[in-house]
């Protein structure tokens, strides 16, 4: 079943509505959509009439919204690619043998053997840097091979290199998702590290079929079970987008997608604002908006920043990353979004690009609310709380992930930037105190920690405050439960247009729910992350139901 069309349900038990109503202990659906919230009296009332009801254990809350992800981009190479990451792999060596297990088991896209690893893969790894073109020779001198590591950077063999010519990249102002990256030896010789150009690498792409089974599969294991009923999605390829559409309509992936046409990627952005204005989807899916690049990724060294790198992790002195589009092209996206009544998502990750970014709103004129988002905006704030009051006059969505504070932020930001990166880092306090309430996603993508996609992950994030090797981070900055819960429901609901549909429990919603085994306002910190959904409605229908043993 995909649309919204079951029978009547009427829900009872403990609920948390994600609004001032704190009395709400019975849900009445109809059609997939809430149509009465009342306490007691009216479960009392409905028992008179003999109305059918599911009483539940737990609580009761409204289904996850993700409003930015690269699911498709996730679920393909789910589908093909060998996991490399820590700690399924410890070190290179073990990379490299779970590379050649791989190419032992036939696990390749056409002539390609495909791995990835995490975020910030070159830290992660015992040895503390990234395999070489060599060291992957080692695995194979006849099948390109690449490891992604992440979205932004990968390692090639000498297969891949050649194979994917990076020299042409040499020299380029505009990436896919930053400015690209060749790195090369002393001798001029590339080392196999590239950034930001997976998609120019030509690696075939799995057929439709493989998709739909790629997509079903992986929302449902790492989605669904995890209560997200609504996502962001940033799509990159028409191929990716013909597959969802199709595994939308079927109810195979029964979740709301709002989509955002990624420039270059999907296609020019004039190109791109076009396709979101005329699109006709059908099934669950709407475009939302398009999205540009104003940097690339911290894990690239790619990232714009206000202060220059380390000269550990720079190719040259006073080196502050790189800018992928110049103001003007931003305000020209800006003014061609705004006038076709159409978000505009920037991809900012460095304090540079996010200065650029506001900067380019600023020039551009009053924007429409909701009209624009900034993506990863906070994730380091020199200047926290007047950098926060400009994100509230320029009208801006920030768009955050704080699993990426675990991931990467409080440990490798710092090693990136010495004289300035132990402060600001994610400053989620000032933030909300400042009257902002950012949008939370995952941000999911290839290279993502596992568990990743769970939402009670990127809440412990937020509220608990620790690193990679888990030490605290600025733990002044922390937010209660409810805050970020706030964050992950109806500003992320938000952030897609979609206030008032999904995220919440109130009359006129869509029947997107979820029960959890425990209140997560009265857990510990160390136990949010533990927080299991039980079951998950869709427009009314169930979807997923826990197994117990």
């Amino acid at each position: 079943m995909n649309a919204d069309t079951s029978e009547q349900l009427v829900l009872h038990g403990k609920v948390l509505a994600m609004s001032a109503r704190s009395d709400i202990t019975t849900v009445v659906v109809r059609d997939g959509v809430i149509v009465d919230l009342g306490g007691d009296d009216l479960f009392r009332h409905l028992v008179g009439l003999g109305t059918e009801i599911t009483e539940f254990d737990g609580v009761l809350a409204p289904g996850f919204v993700d409003p930015h992800t690269h699911f498709s981009q996730y679920a393909a190479a789910r589908a093909r690619a060998v996991d490399c990451r820590v700690p399924t792999v410890r070190t290179i060596s073990e990379a490299l043998d779970a590379l050649s297990d791989g190419l032992r088991a036939g696990r390749l896209c056409g002539p390609w053997l495909v791995g990835y690893g995490n975020l910030f893969y070159d830290q992660k790894l015992a040895e503390r840097r990234l395999p070489t073109r060599d060291e992957l020779d080692s695995v194979s001198i006849t099948h390109p091979i690449v490891v992604h590591c992440g979205g932004h950077v990968s390692v090639l063999n000498s297969a891949a290199l050649e194979l994917a010519r990076v020299e042409r990249f040499l020299g380029s102002t505009e990436g896919l998702w930053g400015r690209p990256v060749v790195e090369l030896d002393s001798a001029g010789r590339p080392t196999g590290v590239v950034g930001e150009i997976d998609r120019h690498l030509g690696i075939p792409e799995p057929d439709h079929e493989e998709l739909v089974d790629a997509f079903t599969s992986v929302y449902r294991s790492e989605f669904l079970r995890y209560g997200v009923t609504t996502i962001g999605e940033m799509v990159e390829s028409e191929r990716n987008l013909n597959a969802l559409a199709v595994s939308s309509r079927s109810g195979a992936v029964p979740a709301r997608f709002g989509l955002y046409a990624m420039a270059p990627s999907f296609a020019p952005h004039d190109e791109a604002l076009q396709w979101v204005r005329e699109a006709t989807l059908g099934g669950r899916l709407s475009a939302c908006g398009t999205k540009v690049f104003a940097d690339g990724g911290y894990s690239a060294r790619n990232a714009a920043s206000l202060t220059e790198y380390s000269c550990d992790h720079a190719p040259h002195p006073g080196y502050h990353g790189k800018l992928n589009l110049e103001r003007s092209a931003l305000i020209a996206a800006l003014e061609s979004t705004q006038a076709a009544g159409v978000q505009l998502a920037i991809h900012a990750n460095g304090t540079r690009a996010q200065q650029e970014a506001l900067d380019a709103v600023s020039a551009a004129g009053p924007i429409r609310r909701g009209g624009v988002r900034i993506e990863h905006l906070g994730n380091v704030l020199e200047d926290p709380q007047n950098t926060v009051r400009r994100w509230r006059d320029t009208g801006v969505l920030p768009v955050m992930q704080p699993g990426f504070l675990t991931n990467f932020i409080a440990d490798f930001v710092p090693m990136l930037f010495p004289s300035t990166g132990t402060r600001g880092r994610m400053p989620l306090r000032t933030i909300l105190d400042e009257g902002i309430w950012p949008a939370f996603s995952s941000d999911v993508a290839i290279g993502g920690e596992a568990g990743a996609s769970n939402p009670f992950a990127t809440i412990a994030s937020a509220v608990g405050r620790k690193g990679y090797w888990g030490r605290p981070v600025e733990p002044h900055e922390a937010i209660t439960v409810g805050e970020a819960l706030r964050c992950h429901t109806l500003s992320a609901a938000e952030s897609l247009a979609m206030s008032g549909h999904v995220g919440t429990i109130e009359v006129g919603a869509h029947a997107d729910l979820i029960t959890l085994d425990h209140d997560p306002r009265a857990v510990g910190v160390d136990d949010i992350a533990d927080i299991r959904v039980t079951r998950t409605w869709i427009g009314g229908v169930l979807e997923f139901e826990e197994a117990y043993a």
